[in-house]
């Protein structure tokens, strides 16, 4: 497998832009029976959001890469506090996906050892994310990767009838 992971530049947004909404739309379409409002939420994943992500000073962005070809990516906020306790010096990690094939081959946990080197590097006590409760696969990731669920928010999308929109909020310490 070549795989390279590398920090993401302005010239890498078009491959974010199809990693994105590939990756989520394989992940959680079942979530969704509102065409409309499943089509503005993965135009969050496209091409001029990940552009417009990259240009923020906050950000940090790695992209994974098999063949040349985008797999995946991780898309981290330096100085974000965490929505329970609102602590400082964390490093919010909004979205981590990657597409269908290239899962479960140790690419997310090393887009994540990216980010981890990077945070601590920037002074950063620790990382977090939040993911759909429901989600057991990547709950279980993240576990697995270190993190603990330190509580509970509310996923702002419509999602349809029946389905959770509780998400987990999980943190790891950086040592």
């Amino acid at each position: 497998m070549d795989l390279v992971i590398s920090r993401a530049t302005a010239g890498d947004a078009p491959d974010l832009g199809i990693v994105g909404p590939a990756a989520y739309a394989a992940a959680y379409h079942d979530d969704w029976d509102d065409a409309v409002g499943f089509f503005h939420h993965v135009k969050t994943f496209g091409p001029k959001a990940m552009a417009a992500t990259l240009e923020r000073e906050d950000a940090r962005v790695w992209i994974a890469r098999q063949e040349g070809a985008g797999v995946g990516f991780l898309t981290m906020f330096v100085g974000s506090l965490e929505p329970i306790s609102q602590r400082p010096n964390g490093a919010e990690i909004p979205r981590i996906y990657l597409l269908p094939g290239a899962r479960r081959g140790g690419i997310g946990k090393k887009l994540l050892e990216a980010a981890e080197a990077q945070a601590k590097s920037e002074g950063c006590e620790y990382v977090w994310l939040d993911v759909m409760e429901h989600a057991e696969w990547a709950r279980a990731a993240y576990e697995r990767w270190g993190f603990a669920d330190i509580g509970a928010k509310t996923f702002a999308g419509a999602l349809r009838p029946g389905r959770s929109r509780a998400m987990r909020v999980l943190v790891k310490e950086l040592k």
